[in-house]
């Protein structure tokens, strides 16, 4: 019997700067290396941690670096960060959160609306903007030119993939349905590869968890799932053939934070005197949980590495036909371990020194 290839499995990291608040109240700085670095007392809980258990474990993985964040900052610091990680020899692709040009002075932008972060629902006009200032902002960094893009927020639309093509981009991760419903009924997809025009999508990877008879759809990644959730979804998609597996993650999700503020936010147009969570990440401290669970993650993978194989995005072939599910997925994980993740989730944001 000919033996099967491994299950592909895709860490992504979103790996990007904070606005902050800045935008409704100036005294809000926008906020670089500490969401990325989590540095506390000289060492690194964010990035470092990341890179350290990448490399301890033989795991190849993809950041989606946001670049637009220039307009504010200039080319450092997330050049150096950029160039920190693709020293590591993983995957540094495109990230977009279109808000950062908010910053941006340029007469003739053309922008629909300076604060707006989503990359749906844009002109093509905005479209070639954000992928150009992008793709110069990787040149600038000394970088290889990027093959896949992630929309910030997960905000895209059909006329995003065609933007994406005609700026040379064959690959994408910008879908992940708990985060973002797109409109477009074709971009309903829960996991498995999917060929949008000439971009493949590779959704982030969606389960059902259940309470009793009820359903929901829940993404997989660290912060939202436990290791336990994360390692039965693995097995049922290497049981079911589903291949590749696309987890999510940002380096803010392993470290807390203090001293949040609030601002209005006035984007809400449902009810635009919401407050929104502001987190200026003036006080640090290590998020052991998810630290833990990565870890618990990545050893699975080390020890079952005859069935899969860690591999960046940029080493999916883009020649694949189309395949999975499209808006509900296939897989589910039992009531009691999602009862479990809702509580433990809960200890972890109430209790600081966790």
């Amino acid at each position: 019997m000919k033996a099967r290839k491994p299950t592909e499995v895709c860490i992504t990291v979103d790996t990007e700067f904070s606005i902050g608040g800045n935008f409704y109240n100036p005294g809000f700085l926008p906020v670089a290396e500490p969401i990325v670095l989590g540095a506390i007392e000289g060492k690194e809980h964010g990035l470092g941690f990341l890179l350290d258990s990448f490399r301890e474990f033989g795991v190849s993985a993809t950041f989606f670096v946001e670049a637009l964040q220039t307009a504010y900052f200039g080319d450092e610091p997330m050049g150096r960060i950029a160039r920190r990680i693709a020293d590591e020899g993983h995957d540094v692709q495109l990230h977009l959160h279109p808000c950062w040009l908010h910053y941006e002075q340029v007469a003739g932008a053309g922008l629909t609306a300076v604060t707006n972060d989503s990359c749906a629902g844009r002109t093509d006009a905005d479209l070639e903007r954000f992928f150009r200032s992008g793709l110069g902002a990787f040149h600038r960094w000394g970088l290889p030119r990027p093959v896949a893009v992630r929309a910030g927020n997960f905000q895209v639309d059909a006329n995003f993939y065609r933007a994406a093509a005609q700026s040379g981009f064959r690959r994408s991760s910008s879908v992940a349905l708990p985060a973002w419903r797109p409109a477009d009924k074709q971009l309903l997809l829960a996991d498995g590869t999917h060929r949008i025009g000439s971009v493949l999508e590779l959704p982030v990877f969606c389960f059902n968890e259940g309470l009793g008879h009820k359903q929901r759809l829940r993404m997989l990644s660290i912060t939202a799932c436990s290791d336990f959730e994360i390692v039965s979804v693995l097995r049922q998609a290497r049981s079911r053939g589903l291949s590749p597996v696309i987890i999510a993650t940002h380096p803010q999700e392993f470290i807390k934070r203090k001293h949040a503020r609030y601002v209005k936010e006035p984007w809400d147009r449902l009810d635009p005197n919401r407050l929104k969570h502001v987190l200026q990440y003036d006080t640090l401290r290590r998020n052991r949980v998810n630290q833990t669970r990565l870890r618990a993650v990545l050893k699975f993978l080390h020890q079952t590495r005859d069935q899969y194989v860690t591999v960046p995005i940029s080493a999916i072939a883009n020649d694949r036909s189309r395949s999975g599910s499209t808006r509900d997925p296939r897989i589910s994980v039992s009531s009691p371990m999602t009862i479990a993740r809702m509580l433990e989730n809960a200890v972890n944001d109430l209790v600081w020194w966790y």
